[in-house]
C-alpha cells in the first residue's frame, strides 16, 4: 500500500510558471514546494500534471507513488479548515 497523503490526480495542476499546485477548492491552491495557500485564476493554470512531471517529483521525494487516479504526496501540510466556535 502506498504511503503519503492521497490526492485525486485531477486536483494536481501545473501552473504557467511551472509550479505544482493542489486545488484545495474555493479558489485556493496549495503550492507543494512552499506549502503556501494562494488564490489563483483559471488563466494561471497550464495543465493537469503529467507522468513525466510526477516521475520528477517522485525522484525528489515529494511524491511517494502515483497511478492513473491518485497521487501520494509526502509531507503535505494539513488543509486549513474553519473551526466551529
Amino acid at each position: 500500500m502506498p504511503s503519503g497523503t492521497p490526492i485525486n490526480r485531477t486536483w494536481v495542476l501545473v501552473m504557467r510558471d511551472g509550479s505544482v499546485m493542489i486545488d484545495w477548492g474555493g479558489g485556493r491552491f496549495l503550492d507543494i514546494n512552499s506549502g503556501d495557500l494562494r488564490a489563483c485564476s483559471e488563466r494561471e493554470i497550464s495543465h493537469h500534471i503529467q507522468d513525466a512531471e510526477l516521475d520528477h517529483l517522485k525522484s525528489t521525494g515529494q511524491v511517494s507513488s502515483y497511478n492513473g487516479h491518485t497521487v501520494y504526496f509526502s509531507g503535505l501540510p494539513e488543509r486549513p479548515l474553519r473551526t466551529i466556535e
